[in-house]
């Protein structure tokens, strides 16, 4: 029985491939390994976002790990977090009093999730819990706008590890409104 013809004409295709493609997972599994774990900050000059706290700004300019808490106790923002998650990119209005989340509903439909529908508790965060992700000295790469002036990030990116994928997680923060 003779091979097919078409065949015949891939082996020898697939004997060149299978090497390369072996070589660059090795290349790629060394990757930076003797590279320092570093997070750049990156907090821009960018115009603030009004809310109604006078806001704290630190004396030296704030770096990963340092970035100040949140200090109002009562407020609401729209929080969109990106992430490997089923409401990825689907907006949230966050309501916290004395520190602690009591509402979080979705501002827009999106996949699996209504407009106005609760967002589950496990989902709730507070600006807090964003700072804290803005202070993780632990991650790899932490990139975080936190206009000058301005009592809380805009934004904060964080990825633990830039060999994974599907880990890294990002907040976008707007329309806090401090009291109630």
């Amino acid at each position: 029985m003779q091979p097919r013809r078409g065949l015949a004409r891939r082996i020898p295709m697939l004997r060149t491939l299978v090497p390369v493609l072996a070589a660059s997972l090795v290349l790629v599994g060394c990757g930076a390994e003797n590279e320092p774990d570093t997070a750049p900050d990156t907090a821009s000059d960018t115009a603030s976002s009004p809310t109604s706290a006078t806001p704290s700004t630190p004396a030296a300019a704030p770096t990963v790990g340092t970035y100040p808490e949140f200090e109002p106790e009562d407020y609401t923002f729209t929080l969109v977090v990106s992430c490997f998650c089923a409401d990825a990119g689907v907006p949230m209005r966050v309501t916290v009093v004395d520190d602690e989340v009591t509402e979080a509903v979705y501002t827009r439909g999106g996949r699996g999730v209504t407009d106005g529908g609760p967002v589950p508790r496990a989902r709730w965060t507070t600006l807090d819990d964003v700072i804290a992700a803005a202070n993780d000295t632990g991650a790899e790469k932490v990139e975080v706008d936190w206009p000058a002036g301005q009592d809380h990030p805009s934004s904060v990116s964080v990825d633990t590890s830039t060999r994974i994928a599907d880990e890294e997680v990002g907040y976008a923060v707007s329309d806090v409104v401090v009291g109630g």
